[in-house]
């Protein structure tokens, strides 16, 4: 009862942290604006570590998952920084990819524990992460959504594009899994945390993207609300998902 206490008094706590960050956030970030993203991107580890707690979810999935939240709190870290240096502008990209990589294992292992003889990527998954990739990077493009004449930042554009889908692909097509196997009695709630968290991360980070490589268009007060609102949702969720995936007879180490 204590650990599952703490998970809901940490998501309560999270609706304040945010707001708090976003306020000292615009017009730029200040030191009290790196405190409380610090204060909040700390909240989704520990809902993270109480949901593993309070379900009693020693799966390779829930480590993963954990895993990917204290990745994406390094991240933070690194890319609120104060002295906006590159190397920690490159160092927070980093994390954040290093983050997907562990979401990504951590769903591929909850598919193989339900579906044993699952490939690593199925060829529909495959299929699905080009046409997304492919989509996405013509829009933002062509449709000068981005500003940029570096062939380098458009290739670490796509590269991370490409974790990024597979993170969102991978979360969808667990839940369809499960969904047709029938055999979880939280799948609405896994369908919330999972692939929900998963839409909500791609959607706050494509639009990072459009502030970081479009700031004079995009740079608004209600733009970067959407993104900081997106994105403590998805880790929010993502963390969450601990504690509904989680059946015994189905996932171990």
């Amino acid at each position: 009862m204590f650990f599952k206490i703490m998970y809901f008094l940490c998501v309560a706590a999270e609706f304040y942290a945010v707001p708090t960050f976003l306020k000292y956030y615009w017009p730029q970030r200040c030191k009290k604006s790196f405190i409380w993203k610090t204060v909040a991107a700390t909240l989704f580890v520990l809902t993270g570590f109480f949901a593993m707690k309070a379900s009693g979810n020693n799966t390779l999935y829930a480590d993963m998952i954990m895993w990917g939240l204290v990745f994406g709190l390094m991240g933070d870290l690194f890319l609120h920084a104060l002295s906006q240096k590159m190397i920690l502008l490159v160092a927070g990209v980093i994390a954040f990819l290093t983050g997907h990589i562990f979401y990504i294992v951590g769903i591929q292992k909850a598919i193989k524990t339900t579906y044993p003889d699952a490939a690593v990527f199925a060829w529909y998954e495959l299929l699905a992460i080009a046409v997304v990739v492919v989509l996405v990077l013509c829009v933002m493009i062509f449709g000068k959504l981005i500003k940029t004449d570096q062939p380098l930042i458009l290739v670490g554009l796509s590269a991370y594009l490409v974790f990024l889908t597979s993170m969102l692909v991978k979360a969808f097509s667990f839940v369809i899994g499960e969904w047709a196997y029938g055999m979880n009695d939280h799948m609405v709630m896994i369908a919330v945390t999972v692939a929900l968290g998963a839409l909500l991360f791609f959607i706050s980070d494509l639009t990072m993207g459009l502030l970081m490589l479009n700031k004079e268009r995009f740079e608004t007060k209600k733009m970067r609300w959407f993104n900081i609102g997106t994105y403590f949702s998805a880790q929010i969720l993502l963390g969450s998902s601990i504690y509904f995936v989680q059946s015994f007879e189905i996932f171990g180490r």
